[in-house]
């Protein structure tokens, strides 16, 4: 599902609380928000998030992106956390992702797992079968503490393109005492491509394009303030 690419995709860095994070939040309380440029291999863009949370572990988080002049979309994610160890919580819920220019909406529900140096995701989509897609985060300062930046590296595998495949992020950010953040992004990522193909037959010959996936390397950074 698109959605697990730009989510949150947004963005995804763990010290960015917008785009690409995992839909759990940590076990904090209260509401926060924050608005982000990004300036990458791909566009520029404008992401921002805002976050509320209940001492009863409940959740709601929404978060959009948006690609001047020519796509933007919008994630919200509602459900529910309980911390079943010091350092462990187990959450759930709801999210659905909104492309304003295809005018679509995608539904799904999640479930998942946050320890201090690793998140799991499983996301099930709600039409045309479940459709699971997996989003993984390898929490890098609880594993080196001496690390001066936030680093995370994050797995997403998922359906694109009628066919299976994965992204890869690897980065770093940092966030001031004043909420002034920036970071960087180095990524692997699945995107939609085109193929020519020519047919021949009996002395006639017939070219057109088909979409196709494809890999390639980006770059990205960000700054932008937390409130």
């Amino acid at each position: 599902m698109r959605s697990l690419f730009y989510l949150i995709i947004f963005s995804i860095i763990l010290g960015q609380k917008s785009g690409q994070n995992s839909p759990i939040p940590e076990n904090e309380f209260g509401m926060s928000s924050g608005i982000y440029a990004n300036f990458g291999t791909s566009d520029f863009e404008i992401d921002g998030f805002f976050e509320i949370q209940t001492r009863s572990g409940l959740f709601l988080e929404t978060s959009g992106i948006t690609q001047l002049g020519t796509n933007t979309t919008l994630n919200t994610s509602l459900g529910f956390m309980e911390e079943v160890s010091p350092n462990m919580l187990i959450g759930g819920g709801y999210s659905n992702y909104y492309e304003l220019n295809s005018n679509g909406m995608l539904h799904e529900v999640f479930l998942g797992l946050n320890s201090k140096s690793i998140t799991g995701v499983v996301f099930l989509g709600l039409e045309d079968g479940l459709s699971p897609n997996y989003l993984g985060i390898l929490n890098l300062n609880a594993l080196f503490p001496g690390l001066i930046f936030d680093s995370s590296i994050i797995g997403i595998a998922s359906q694109g393109l009628e066919e299976f495949g994965f992204d890869i992020f690897f980065n770093i950010s940092r966030t001031s005492s004043y909420g002034l953040a920036y970071g960087y992004s180095l990524s692997s990522e699945r995107f939609e491509d085109q193929q020519t193909l020519t047919y021949n037959k009996q002395g006639y010959s017939k070219t057109f394009t088909i979409p196709v996936s494809s890999q390639g390397i980006f770059n990205k950074i960000f700054i932008g303030i937390n409130f």
